[in-house]
């Protein structure tokens, strides 16, 4: 298989321990105790590598392996579950220090944790025995936390040296990202990768596993395009919803719209109040449903403030029925007039693009080959909430998009999340709180990271902040 078609999870695995990310004092001691052999077996003959799913355990062995020269046995424990069966393909290799190659061997033992029940117990026991007479490095893999099998594997766990992988953190997720797009080609959105890191919880395989659903095959990947990840019946339940109301003829017709509608109705109000300009090309149908939006927006808040939710029922017929009957004029084609307008800004000659609506949004196909018009022309379409298909050659503008506010929160998410761990650590050491130090501390610490970033990396570890937010002060 050429390296272009393999998964990109196997791709981009490290190769190297420069190439693990993250978990530096996890890999140390391992790197350590493997070391610990060079003057014959140490005390503890095995280690016991855990953590969440993702987060590098059965990659650091491999790397290990491949910088000192080891010749690695990898078996997956779930298929070895007899002590005859252990015994048989393992206990000659545990015995023999080196290959016939001169090599020194390493024994993985990955996925112990499937090791369950009856049937399994002389497989622990054949481990164990394995573990007491082996020449060689036997490491033993395992994935969750220590309450979660540590009744049945507790034998192997007293004899091993535990080393505790953690979830790896969001920053590094999100820089391991960009460095596969890189190496792609593929140009993502900043925000793009963040909402895939923020969605892995550390896992970063699984992270590169959705990087690569998205992103394959493609040469520009959006927030949007990440937004639908996974929940693509969802999109298609919104697009329904917003459909309807946008086209209903009568009060009950909207109201059974809005009945139907798995969307909360807070969510649906931004979404109409997102996509309306696009369908109500008309000044005055837009200006009345605008009109009848604020009042959805003013009953929400009033229900919400005084817990009289009897309100929502004049929300409910604002937000749907008025808007819906709102549109007298207008003939549902903002959003392809809004794509030409745009695209004439750039002074192209019309001929040099075909313009048309499709099933899922406004497609703009380039006649000719575009040269140095493709970046801005790339950039133009991709504000627009575009995104090129490459098998295509086109872009794809869509009906609908998800509503502004969201994706705003969505991209200071990380710069939220980081400020807020700051107030936090500077309320505790200075006891103030975390208000007053948003006010009146952060502002002097981060002129200091600007001004003289030694002393603000001194005050960071007094501190006691994480490496991802000293970064992010370094980085402004």
């Amino acid at each position: 298989m050429r390296d272009e078609e393999r998964p990109w999870s196997e791709r981009f695995r490290p190769r190297t321990l420069r190439e693990v990310v993250d978990n530096r004092e996890a890999l140390r001691r391992f790197l350590a105790w493997v070391r610990s052999w060079r003057g014959g077996p140490p005390r503890r003959r095995s280690a016991f590598l855990y953590g969440p799913p993702g987060v590098g355990k059965t990659s650091a062995v491999e790397a290990v392996a491949n910088d000192l020269g080891f010749d690695l046995i990898e078996v997956n424990a779930s298929d070895y579950r007899t002590a005859k069966r252990i015994e048989t393909i393992l206990g000659r290799a545990s015995s023999q220090i080196r290959t016939l190659f001169g090599r020194r061997r390493m024994i993985l033992f990955d996925e112990v944790e499937g090791l369950s029940g009856q049937e399994d117990r002389g497989g622990v026991g054949a481990i164990l025995s394995l573990i007491r007479g082996t020449a060689s490095p036997i490491v033993l893999v395992a994935t969750g936390s220590p309450e979660m099998w540590e009744d049945r594997l507790s034998p192997l766990m007293r004899v091993s040296e535990l080393i505790e992988f953690r979830p790896i953190p969001f920053q590094d997720v999100v820089e391991r990202l960009r460095e596969i797009c890189r190496e792609v080609g593929v140009e993502a959105e900043e925000e793009a990768l963040e909402l895939i890191a923020e969605r892995s919880n550390g896992d970063l395989r699984s992270a590169v596993n959705d990087l690569e659903a998205v992103a394959r095959g493609r040469g520009t990947l959006t927030w949007e395009d990440v937004y639908w990840l996974g929940d693509r019946d969802r999109k298609g339940e919104i697009s329904e919803v917003l459909r309807g109301i946008f086209s209903s003829k009568s009060f009950d017709e909207a109201r059974e719209v809005l009945r139907e509608s798995p969307i909360r109705y807070e969510e649906l109000l931004e979404w109409i109040y997102e996509n309306l300009p696009y369908f109500y090309d008309d000044p005055q149908d837009l200006a009345e449903a605008m009109d009848a939006l604020s009042r959805a927006d003013i009953y929400e808040r009033r229900a919400r403030e005084t817990q009289e939710y009897r309100l929502l029922k004049y929300m409910f017929d604002a937000m749907v029925a008025e808007v819906a009957l709102a549109r007298k004029g207008s003939r549902g084609r903002g959003l392809i007039q809004e794509v030409r307008r745009a695209l004439l800004s750039l002074g192209l000659p019309p001929s040099d693009l075909l313009i048309r609506e499709g099933r899922e949004g406004v497609i703009v196909k380039p006649t000719r080959w575009m040269g140095k018009d493709w970046q801005p022309l790339n950039s133009l379409l991709r504000e627009l909430g575009g995104r090129w298909i490459r098998e295509e050659g086109c872009w794809v503008v869509p009906y609908f998009r998800p509503p502004g506010r969201i994706r705003h929160l969505r991209r200071s998410w990380w710069s939220r999340r980081r400020l807020e761990d700051l107030a936090r650590r500077v309320g505790e050491k200075c006891h103030v709180s975390t208000r007053t130090a948003l006010r009146e501390f952060i502002p002097y610490i981060r002129a200091i990271f600007k001004e003289n970033r030694r002393l603000g990396v001194s005050i960071a570890r007094w501190l006691e902040l994480e490496e991802d937010t000293i970064r992010w002060l370094m980085e402004g």
